[in-house]
């Protein structure tokens, strides 16, 4: 007998079926994780939360010197994906676009998508919310929903489907600074997508992410850039490259390593 005989006999014996966790369990995990690592900032329950690796912030002054965060910013946030399952269905992230079409504040708050992050993020802080980086791409809309020190990234489907996390607050950085705050995948297979939330400087005007074969402009609104796309790694990493272009109309290139790992991040274009 060889060791897949084994397990197949072995798993005939179980007679629990494979069940997704719950929203519940899923933000509790967070929150004990969360704990752990000494984060002061305890997420709220939001419907649903993203599945994210755990990442340092770090960051990148394009000038060339490269800027180090202090913070543990994320965390890993449920588990594995069983096949095909995700907050947003297959149809919606079928209708994504590379280029957004960006909402203004009054857009997003009356359209069901923005309504439905405000569902979502209802608990999620104190105060009136404000909504930033406010976008559309396809049938799925992604704001920054923020309420006093509370900072959250949503994505709201046409369908009524959502996902919201916790972010940190918006640093102060060099003029053409960019630094990532988070980012990971969520969903599996035909539901699977990635996504990626950071921090730029006054002069950085626009952010393209070109990863695993897909270009996503990035929606840079109130010192932060944000982005997602469908079909990425699984995994959640990025390989791929940042074009940063700045409002003197000068771009660089750099990969996106020397923005997630600071053991391998260079200062400097690549081109």
């Amino acid at each position: 007998m060889n060791g897949n005989d084994l397990l197949s006999r072995l798993a005939a014996l179980d007679a629990a079926p494979r069940t997704e966790p719950t929203t519940a369990e899923i933000d509790r995990e967070e929150t004990l994780l969360r704990a752990v690592l000494a984060d002061t900032g305890r997420p709220g329950s939001a419907g649903a939360v993203f599945r994210r690796p755990i990442v340092r912030r770090v960051g990148l002054t394009l000038a060339g010197a490269l800027a180090l965060g202090t913070a543990v910013v994320a965390v890993a946030g449920g588990l594995p994906g069983f096949g095909g399952s995700g907050p947003l269905s297959s149809s919606e992230l079928a209708s994504w676009t590379g280029t957004p079409k960006e909402l203004d504040t009054a857009a997003a708050k009356g359209s069901a998508a923005g309504r439905q992050c405000l569902d979502l993020t209802e608990d999620m802080g104190t105060g009136s919310p404000e909504v930033s980086n406010a976008d559309i791409r396809g049938n799925v809309a992604s704001m920054v929903v923020t309420r006093g020190s509370d900072a959250v990234y949503c994505l709201a489907g046409s369908d009524g489907s959502g996902v919201a996390m916790a972010i940190s607050p918006v640093e102060a950085l060099p003029a053409d600074g960019i630094t990532l705050d988070t980012y990971g995948a969520r969903g599996s297979d035909d539901q699977e997508f990635n996504y990626v939330v950071g921090v730029v400087g006054p002069d950085v005007q626009e952010v393209v992410v070109h990863d695993h074969g897909k270009t996503a402009r990035a929606t840079v609104d109130n010192g932060r850039m944000t982005a997602w796309w469908p079909d990425g790694r699984p995994d959640g990493l990025l390989t791929g490259t940042f074009t940063v272009t700045f409002t003197d109309g000068t771009s660089h290139t750099v990969p996106a390593d020397s923005l997630t790992d600071h053991a391998t991040a260079t200062p400097g274009p690549v081109n």
